[in-house]
């Protein structure tokens, strides 16, 4: 069993009503399948993998570090590109997963914080903010890591239709007209200056590269 499957396996364990290691184990192989599809180039495992790493690092100023992680194991399970219902997809997987296993106020929880990942409205708990901050985490890295995030994104929503400026720089451009691109202090502190200089930065070279070609 690998690290993250000990994880998982340990966290579900815990939270439910009559503990299965094996059932928890097939679980978390399913989600390594679904993050493992071939087309996916930023939202893999890969991802879980540095959100989870994230969580860690700010998981102190977490109310329910337990339902954070567990949203983070599922909230990006099913991905579709160009969908618009991929995080409520993926909360519905995780209820049926979790139904009659987990206790109702935990899978509530759960659920609520995976739709918080849609970032289409400010979230209404303090752990709704922090892990749709940690979800945004990857705009706030030194930029070569941002950027390699970014061609990895692009290369994902390339798969539904070849790149335009409208939509290399609708989301940038969303996220730089909010007050500020994170919620909670710890990452206004660590992580907003370096994300609104890489969203500023990336959006001249996206425009400039346009104009050139």
């Amino acid at each position: 069993m690998d690290t993250h499957q000990a994880r998982f396996t340990e966290l579900w364990c815990s939270h439910s009503r009559a503990p299965d290691r094996q059932a928890a184990a097939g679980i978390h192989r399913r989600l390594v399948e679904m993050y493992s599809e071939s087309w996916r180039s930023y939202h893999n495992f890969d991802h879980i993998r540095a959100c989870l790493q994230w969580l860690d690092d700010c998981g102190r100023h977490a109310d329910d570090f337990d339902a954070i992680e567990m949203a983070i194991w599922f909230h990006d399970c099913i991905y579709v590109v160009g969908a618009s219902d991929n995080e409520a997809r993926s909360r519905d997987f995780f209820l049926d997963e979790s139904r009659g296993v987990l206790g109702d106020p935990y899978r509530k929880l759960v659920a609520h914080l995976i739709m918080d990942t849609c970032h289409r409205d400010i979230p209404d708990s303090r752990d709704g903010k922090l892990l749709a901050d940690i979800d945004l985490t990857s705009f706030g890295l030194p930029w070569d890591d941002y950027l390699s995030d970014s061609v990895n994104v692009q290369n994902e929503n390339s798969i539904l239709k070849p790149p335009t400026l409208e939509s290399r720089t609708y989301y940038l451009n969303k996220l730089k007209q909010r007050k500020t691109i994170y919620y909670t202090d710890h990452y206004l502190r660590h992580y907003e200056m370096s994300a609104q200089r890489n969203i500023a930065r990336h959006l001249v070279e996206i425009h400039d590269r346009y104009q050139r070609d």
